[in-house]
């Protein structure tokens, strides 16, 4: 068995790859939010120019706009 040193510095390094929901959420010109709910659990979502804010996985993939009350409450 070898030992090969960690380089603390790696951990910390970008991976390179954008998440693509965040992306488009920019490029339809929103902003990304990070929303917590009581349990401390953390959900993405896109606040549009006009102020709506979507769960930016579903406006990604559908192109549907679902608000923070259905989005947080999801099992």
């Amino acid at each position: 068995m070898s030992s090969m040193p960690i380089d603390a510095g790696a951990a910390q390094k970008p991976v390179g790859m954008a998440n693509p929901a965040s992306v488009h959420c920019g490029a339809i010109g929103g902003r990304f939010v990070v929303r917590k709910d009581k349990a401390g659990n953390e959900y993405g979502f896109c606040r549009l120019p006009s102020g709506r804010l979507c769960e930016e996985w579903a406006l990604f993939r559908d192109n549907k706009c679902v608000g923070p009350k259905v989005a947080m409450h999801r099992n």
